[in-house]
């Protein structure tokens, strides 16, 4: 039974014995760490959890997507990864920290997943590729522009998990550079960096930005790529020779020809198929 946010609220008074002024400002002080991504309802079930007020739609079992609602807390999931979108820097109130944005799926539906800080590190460490299997614990279910999202906060968990027959399989193909035409989208590439180029600075109408321009090779093929804002610290990891997995990344015609771009929705990860 789903609980509204003034009687959860009210319980959370009840059961911790804080008034609900206090309760009210650690709400508050939850969805502004969360940078305003947290609804008021899914900052309370946090709340309550951090103060060790049981809800009656807590969830402990291992839940299907299609189960996942607005104010659920301590929810399990076991998912396999269907896009992962490259980490994203912040500054809110001249704190700044990181955030990933993830799409999980499966038999019964798909959902974004937000992973914070210490997470996106342990993310980007393990170099988890599209299609690994994995488990989230400990989670919250908020619901953003009307549909539900799994958060992780401070207490929440994943794991990869071994590979699950139930969990549908994720197509995933690589593309040459050979024969590349502009106007492609969410292509995934492997290649060798041939060079990289120093990152560069801008201002435009539509503020501050980084690019960063390489050569990628294949074989007797060659393409220019291009790095925009976060993407750069990606791509500054790697060297020339290294051999690289891109994820995400789109075409379109440039000066010299068709050109790689890696915006918003691209990785780049270490080619380790070898």
């Amino acid at each position: 039974m789903d609980i509204d946010l003034n009687e959860l609220k009210q319980k959370i008074v009840s059961l911790s014995k804080k008034n609900e002024e206090k309760i009210n400002a650690l709400i508050e002080a939850k969805k502004e760490k969360f940078s305003g991504l947290l609804t008021d309802s899914g900052a309370a079930f946090m709340i309550a959890k951090e103060l060790g007020v049981e809800i009656e739609n807590s969830v402990t079992a291992i839940t299907k997507i299609n189960s996942l609602k607005d104010g659920m807390s301590n929810v399990d999931i076991i998912t396999r990864l269907k896009q992962a979108y490259a980490p994203r820097t912040f500054d809110k109130n001249g704190k700044k920290g990181k955030l990933q944005n993830l799409i999980l799926t499966d038999e019964t539906g798909e959902i974004r997943a937000t992973i914070w800080n210490n997470d996106v590190k342990k993310f980007t460490e393990q170099e988890i590729i599209i299609g690994t299997c994995l488990k989230f614990s400990n989670c919250t279910i908020t619901e953003y522009n009307g549909t539900p999202q799994l958060n992780l906060s401070y207490n929440s968990t994943f794991t990869i998990e071994k590979e699950s027959e139930e969990l549908p399989k994720i197509k995933t193909e690589t593309t040459e550079l050979e024969g590349l035409d502009s106007g492609l989208n969410n292509l995934t590439i492997k290649a060798t960096i041939k060079d990289i180029y120093p990152l560069r600075e801008f201002e435009n109408e539509r503020g501050k930005g980084k690019v960063m321009n390489f050569i990628l090779k294949e074989g007797l093929s060659e393409i220019r790529a291009t790095a925009w804002n976060d993407l750069c610290e990606e791509v500054k990891k790697y060297s020339e020779g290294d051999k690289i997995l891109i994820e995400g990344a789109y075409t379109k015609e440039g000066r010299d020809g068709v050109e790689l771009h890696l915006g918003w929705s691209a990785r780049v990860l270490a080619d380790k198929s070898e």
